[in-house]
């Protein structure tokens, strides 16, 4: 049977004549177990007749048609002709018809557009009957777990639960805010964070300055204290950001951790993990500064002042046009 394609325009006959004259051997084509329907493979299928062959392999698959359509979607995604943009809109549409439950990212995925244009059609394909338009009903992303589509919602009403009853426990306030114990940990230590830091009016010059949608990593570097030429009887321990600037780094690593770019990767996770890690030893470093005795005072700035180098070249590298 002929496939049920995502294709709008149906088979094109140059890419199947050009497929005929390339002389190479195709690889199987997916065939649908139970009836007979071709999944992906219609041009070599095509090109194969046009040879005049009898005879193409086949790697039969199963599944419910709706599932079918969706590893159609993703093998021509992948392989052979490209899907136009048109196609792809066209397979948004109609994944969105049967999998509502799915994340904007987890379709975006498997359709080749960005998770913005699924959003955008959902919300024009939504109305108060249709399921995607609930945010009760939880969506499947990527990695298979389900999650509220109101996840945003339920964060904020967390970390306004952390304000307003610091006493309360972390299980508490993940069950009124509909959140998970270890989200409600997390944004427990980023308010710890930013209430550690004072006020001030003026911004220091380890500040960076970083737009509210920028996910610049600048706002986490500090300028080291300037090496002293004279006799140094104890380290100075280096002046807080302002209360903005924890916000702003904040803000950028929240950023980074809802970019699919980064969460669903292995280098990307590790980056998260590391830049975490760089945090709470900031945090801690103030803690053990404090504890130096004066006669390592000066070894111990030329250590520092090393780093913060390194993290300002890191920094400039981020902000290069070149990269």
């Amino acid at each position: 049977m002929p496939a049920d394609s995502p294709r709008l325009e149906g088979l094109s006959e140059g890419h199947a004549q050009a497929l005929a004259e390339g002389g190479t051997e195709f690889e199987p084509i997916l065939v649908h177990r139970d009836t007979g329907r071709v999944v992906d493979g219609m041009h070599r299928l095509r090109a194969a007749i046009l040879r005049g062959e009898r005879r193409i392999t086949v790697r039969y698959v199963e599944g419910a048609s709706a599932d079918l359509f969706i590893r159609s979607v993703q093998a021509n995604i992948s392989h052979g002709l490209p899907l136009t943009l048109g196609d792809r809109k066209a397979a948004v549409l109609r994944i969105l018809a049967t999998h509502p439950h799915w994340s904007d990212r987890a379709i975006a995925a498997v359709t080749g557009v960005s998770p913005k244009t699924v959003g955008a059609v959902r919300g024009r394909c939504s109305t108060e009957e249709s399921p995607q338009s609930n945010p009760s009903v939880p969506r499947v992303g990527r990695d298979g777990r389900a999650r509220p589509a109101d996840m945003p919602e339920r964060r904020e009403k967390a970390r306004s639960l952390l304000t307003e009853r610091p006493r309360a426990t972390l299980r508490e306030v993940a069950q009124e805010a509909g959140v998970s114990v270890s989200t409600a940990h997390r944004l427990r230590q980023e308010l710890r964070s930013c209430a550690a830091v004072p006020e001030s009016d003026e911004q220091t010059p380890a500040a960076v300055a970083v737009h509210e949608d920028s996910a610049s990593l600048t706002a986490l570097v500090t300028v080291a204290p300037a090496r002293c030429s004279g006799p140094v009887s104890r380290p100075t321990p280096p002046e807080p950001a302002s209360r903005g600037t924890a916000r702003i780094r904040v803000r950028a690593m929240d950023v980074l951790s809802n970019d699919p770019s980064i969460r669903f990767t292995d280098s990307g996770r590790a980056l998260l993990r590391w830049l975490n890690g760089q945090a709470h030893g900031l945090a801690a470093g103030e803690q053990l500064l404090a504890a130096v005795p004066p006669h390592c005072a000066r070894a111990l700035t030329e250590v520092v002042s090393h780093y913060a180098r390194e993290w300002e070249r890191l920094a400039a590298g981020l902000q290069s046009p070149t990269r």
